[in-house]
């Protein structure tokens, strides 16, 4: 909302300290959003039937995986819709007032009173997580530097989840480089207008939500694993990525040259991208020990954000030698592939083995003190 501010050139420096300030904050509040998936798959109804029932191990874990994936895909469908709403808005308000900077400040401030207004309605709800306080002496600072050196060290008893974070780090510049270079031809080659990408987000929040729930149905329908629409996702993104770097080789009539094909790869894009975070996202809950949410799912979002410079910083380069930013797509698509042969690396069963084992042992030291000697499963 402070973006409204900025009513001159002088006050430049206001969104240069707004704009890290906002994304901090969000990015904060995404990490401890994504912690409660797990928890409420632990404790959904269905699962704790399925334990009730006495089911063995692997069926308690085949309905909690599926429960996940529900969540997951729901929440992902709800936070579209939010998406396509604040779209509207924003679209109106820059029609309205004939595409001003003014009206851009006006939008960027309702998204700040949306964001605000739910926070309020939510929050009552919302109950503290338990766990042990925070030692004496300590500042939250130090504690946490603490805790994330801990969670690295834990590498050789958890050795599968850090496969996932190695291979999402890939991943996600991957992925994110391909929409970036994208967007960067549609608005510098194909010419499309500020509306016309707002119209383009509100298209992908549409889609997006649509493969939402395209894909839990097919999911469902064959009861396939996280790890599989996981790669799957993966597999179509090459097919789109594959379309837009080979083909240009041999014709400049394809390939994202028109205005047509640009709307088409973009409804395309969003079709698959909440299934393949939201699939990701699972899949780190899946593997995550319970207890150390938060820890997992910051190092998540670090492996996410600390793997952005080298998209653009190599797309950048090749674009500076070849001139064209079709030949960028090489770069996340070869990202994407030596990411999938890594998730495809995987072991989900020893992952959620080394995960349980590991939470176990952390809970015996911390009420006796001592160790266990080995992490196998009694």
């Amino acid at each position: 909302m402070g973006f409204f501010v900025m009513q001159s050139p002088k006050l430049f420096w206001v969104g240069a300290i707004l704009s890290p300030l906002t994304w901090t904050c969000y990015n904060v509040c995404g990490v401890f959003n994504h912690s409660f998936l797990p928890i409420y798959g632990h404790a959904h109804p269905d699962v704790l039937a399925a334990q009730a029932r006495g089911e063995s191990m692997s069926a308690v874990r085949k309905v909690e995986e599926q429960v996940v994936n529900d969540l997951s895909a729901y929440s992902a469908a709800i936070a579209n819709l939010g998406s396509i709403i604040i779209y509207g808005v924003c679209i109106g308000v820059s029609l309205g007032m004939h595409e001003t900077p003014l009206s851009l400040q006006i939008a960027i401030a309702y998204t700040g009173v949306w964001w605000l207004m739910w926070v309020l309605i939510i929050a009552p709800w919302l109950d503290p997580r338990p766990g042990p306080p925070m030692p004496k002496g300590q500042n939250w600072v130090a504690y946490s530097w603490k805790k994330t050196y801990k969670t690295l060290l834990s590498c050789k008893q958890l050795p599968e989840i850090f496969k996932f974070i190695v291979a999402w780090f890939i991943l996600s510049d991957g992925i994110n480089t391909m929409s970036a270079v994208m967007f960067v031809i549609l608005n510098r080659e194909l010419s499309f207008t500020h509306v016309e990408s707002l119209i383009m987000s509100v298209l992908l929040s549409v889609m997006a939500s649509l493969g939402a729930y395209g894909f839990m149905y097919l999911r469902k329908m064959w009861s396939l694993t996280t790890k599989f629409m996981v790669i799957m996702c993966l597999g179509l993104y090459g097919l789109q990525m594959a379309y837009l770097v080979v083909l240009p080789y041999f014709t400049d009539k394809v390939g994202l040259r028109t205005v047509h094909e640009g709307w088409f790869n973009v409804l395309y894009y969003g079709l698959i991208v909440s299934t393949f975070y939201g699939s990701c996202r699972v899949m780190l809950s899946e593997l995550c020990p319970p207890g150390d949410e938060n820890e997992w799912f910051s190092l998540y979002l670090l492996a996410d954000k600390g793997s952005s410079w080298m998209g653009p910083c190599i797309t950048g380069l090749i674009f500076t030698l070849t001139g064209d930013y079709r030949r960028a797509f090489w770069f996340p698509l070869a990202l994407t592939i030596v990411g999938a042969i890594m998730i495809s690396r995987v072991d989900m069963n020893t992952g959620k083995d080394q995960a349980n084992n590991f939470a176990r042992a952390k809970k015996l030291q911390m009420t006796t003190g001592a160790y266990p000697s080995t992490l196998d499963t009694p």
